[in-house]
């Protein structure tokens, strides 16, 4: 139709996100933001007025997709116990240019799991135009029993109650829910697990992997779970340690972050039972990377190598026993962890036992599928939208090249283009 905006991609080849074999000579024909065809380029033909884009030699593919981040708009070389007190303004700004970042690196679409009122208010402002960024799902502000996995022990639980976060009981969960239902979360995020050590260092993660304990009870997180389901939100769940991952599986939760510390026993329940993990291999591997530069104290040191080794265990693990895995890179900003940098989780699910198709459909379609938007995005065919990326090399044969994006585009239209200037 001559009304219509037209777009027809070029490129060597297409990797599409499903699984199946990269084809070769293709050509994406788009139509309002929407894919139409797919196939050879000799075998597509756009209408006249269409816009040509030939990407020449380079590879095209589905945008990346992060299961897992957070827009703090928050300093990280900072304590996060002061966060109720930061400038919202600040932050709301702060996170506008991350988002950019992310998308013109590649990203195209990101679930933010935790971030009070600056997730929603990104989301909104994303979908409405007034800022570039991945397109979203945002929970809100996390769900937190007190002393639990993301409460701050350090300040006074009074000035933490600001934050909106500590729900304790069946009728408090609920009504938490309730509350982040109208805060604007299109997904619930609980944490599930804290150190079962009285005065952990780090009470969100604990010093040691395999001895922490379920911060709910079995009743409140059916509760919780329940009351998420019945408004049609998904549940997902910060969850390291056996008993919280096994919390998370008989309370029917959507899917488990982290999801290490386990036993065989509950990873054989994790593949029978078909529940998504998401990886979260960056936010630990940036902790151990910058541990010298950022000045770490010991204990840091030591706790960032003890769960490094556990992740890795449980995900080699996992992949052998046949755990699904969407790829989340949980990075919360600079300067220790930008999220642009999302592609890095592709090369360590490779570096740790994934082969690069299966990282690619993990971090495209089964991402896509732990965001709820798999009916749009996440492969490339036709109905979905043309959320789309590009650059030079072969990601089957080195998948670092997806930290070279040259070309983004997102619902067909064209975000960055770096192929005439080489630029990253």
């Amino acid at each position: 139709m001559p009304d219509q905006q037209h777009t027809l991609l070029k490129a060597r080849r297409l990797i599409d996100g499903t699984g199946a074999p990269a084809q070769e000579d293709v050509a994406v024909l788009i139509a309002d933001g929407v894919i139409r065809e797919v196939g050879h380029r000799d075998e597509i033909v756009a209408p006249p007025h269409a816009e040509t884009i030939d990407l020449g030699e380079r590879t095209l593919m589905p945008g990346i997709v992060d299961a897992h981040v957070h827009f703090f708009g928050h300093g990280t070389d900072r304590p996060f116990g002061g966060l109720p007190g930061d400038s919202r303004v600040y932050r709301a700004l702060r996170v506008a240019g991350e988002a950019k970042r992310m998308l013109e690196a590649g990203i195209t679409a990101a679930r933010c799991l935790g971030s009070d009122h600056i997730g929603p208010s990104l989301r909104d402002a994303i979908n409405d135009g007034h800022v570039p960024g991945p397109r979203m799902v945002a929970a809100g502000n996390f769900i937190s029993s007190t002393a639990g996995t993301f409460d701050h022990l350090s300040v006074p639980l009074d000035f933490v109650k600001t934050d909106d976060l500590l729900a304790d009981g069946v009728d408090g969960v609920r009504d938490m829910v309730r509350r982040r239902i109208r805060q604007g979360a299109d997904v619930i995020k609980v944490g599930l697990s804290r150190s079962g050590v009285i005065g952990d260092n780090y009470q969100a993660w604990g010093e040691d992997p395999h001895d922490q304990i379920a911060s709910y009870s079995l009743e409140e997180m059916q509760a919780l779970a329940q009351e998420a389901h019945r408004n049609k939100l998904k549940v997902s769940a910060h969850c390291i340690g056996d008993d919280a991952v096994r919390l998370a599986l008989q309370t029917d939760v959507d899917t488990i972050e982290h999801g290490y510390g386990i036993n065989d026993e509950t990873r054989r329940m994790l593949v029978d039972r078909n529940v998504l993990v998401v990886s979260t291999i960056c936010q630990l591997y940036y902790h151990v990377q910058g541990a010298e530069r950022f000045d770490y104290p010991e204990w840091a040191r030591k706790l960032f190598d003890r769960h490094i080794e556990a992740m890795q265990a449980d995900f080699e693990k996992g992949l052998a026993a046949g755990v699904r895995y969407a790829l989340g890179t949980d990075l919360i900003g600079t300067p220790t962890h930008p999220q642009e940098l999302a592609a890095k989780e592709f090369e360590m699910a490779v570096a740790w036992g994934m082969d690069p198709m299966q990282a690619i459909v993990a971090g495209t379609r089964i991402s896509a599928e732990a965001m709820s938007m798999d009916h749009v995005i996440g492969t490339v065919e036709p109905g979905k939208w043309a959320d789309l990326i590009a650059f030079s090399g072969d990601p089957l044969k080195d998948i670092t090249v997806l930290q070279r994006v040259e070309f983004v585009m997102q619902g067909g239209e064209t975000v960055v283009d770096r192929r005439s200037t080489g630029l990253q």
